[in-house]
């Protein structure tokens, strides 16, 4: 190792005193280095660390928001004081969640119309948290305890109208983040220590986070809607099909698990026929019959007589039941491998 180039934890066993430990208290830069990792950096103009560019008009989301609340600030209170110093900032609090648990593609977008309708920040989507265990969810934002009650009535009567009370009996009320719960126990004990106090003083100096007051644009929101879309059918969640004009997103298969094995291995022949040198179905089969009849009368294999023509057992000629049980979106144009 060169010189200051061990690991972290090694300078942090230092035994500091004097004017060298003032020195330290003071170290902004070392303080603040693990936001260096994420994309902040200090602006020489006023020495705070700021983002390079612009964050806030981003698809790498899985919600739809509605009615931002432009007096949140969770970009600098999780993203930096949370995830970088599991410090909870009094802010969150103060946040109080009323929480919707959809099961469904259809309900989710039942969801999105009704938070549409209400004058209430709030935000739903899939749920890609590992830690989360649900597929879609939503959350209605609210400033105290009290706000947090009375919206949890609203919404709860308004999911019971608008969607079904399945999914109203799942509406709760919940404090800040479910990430705060796991890691610092459950919300009634929450408290800042006086070295997170001062920590909370340094940060609110020090950082400069995105805020994203303009709300979230369009054009991301019908990009998120596509990957809800995708994620409902990755987890057979078929009532997407609704929204998809019937049919799924993606082609199905030919399966081969039932029927004559001798007619499927015939089949089979026909289709690579017809998908590799154009050949009617109906004539491979009439060659396939007079084959196979030749056959028995000489005390041969077909494949053997498919060997005399020049083909192999693993490409013969080339369906029947077959070709009328593939998917007609897996079909596609025969014509071009012809």
């Amino acid at each position: 190792m060169g010189f200051m180039q061990s690991q972290p934890n090694i300078y942090k066993q230092m035994q500091l005193g004097g004017k060298i430990k003032e020195w330290d208290s003071n170290d902004m830069w070392t303080l603040f280095s693990p936001l260096l990792q994420k994309g902040y950096n200090w602006d020489p103009k006023d020495g705070v660390l700021k983002v390079s560019g612009g964050t806030t008009f981003t698809a790498q989301t899985p919600w739809v928001h509605q009615d931002h609340i432009s007096c949140k600030q969770c970009n600098l209170d999780h993203s930096v004081t949370f995830n970088t110093w599991n410090i909870i900032h009094p802010r969150c609090m103060e946040c109080w969640k009323v929480v919707v648990t959809p099961t469904t593609f259809v309900e989710l977008l039942q969801l999105e119309e009704l938070e549409k309708g209400m004058t209430r920040p709030s935000k739903c989507g899939i749920e890609l948290r590992d830690y989360t265990p649900k597929f879609y969810g939503g959350y209605f934002y609210n400033g105290s305890l009290d706000e947090g009650r009375e919206c949890f009535e609203v919404v709860r009567d308004a999911v019971r109208k608008q969607i079904n009370k399945k999914v109203a009996d799942t509406v709760i009320l919940k404090r800040a983040c479910t990430e705060y719960e796991m890691v610092k126990g459950p919300s009634p004990f929450w408290h800042n220590t006086k070295d997170e106090e001062r920590m909370i003083k340094l940060i609110d100096t020090f950082v400069e986070a995105p805020k994203g007051n303009t709300g979230q644009n369009n054009i991301v929101k019908n990009h998120v809607r596509l990957k809800w879309a995708l994620w409902a059918h990755m987890n057979n969640d078929m009532t997407y099909q609704d929204f998809n004009g019937g049919k799924s997103l993606f082609p199905g298969y030919v399966k081969y698990h039932e029927g004559d094995i001798n007619d499927i291995k015939h089949d089979i022949a026909c289709a690579r026929a017809h998908a590799k040198a154009g050949i009617d179905p109906e004539k491979s089969d009439e060659f396939l019959k007079f084959a196979d009849e030749f056959a028995k009368k000489y005390s041969l294999q077909t494949t053997d007589l498919i060997h005399s023509l020049g083909g192999h057992e693993s490409n013969p000629l080339g369906a029947f039941d077959i070709i009328r049980n593939v998917p007609e979106e897996v079909k596609g144009e025969q014509d071009e491998y012809v």
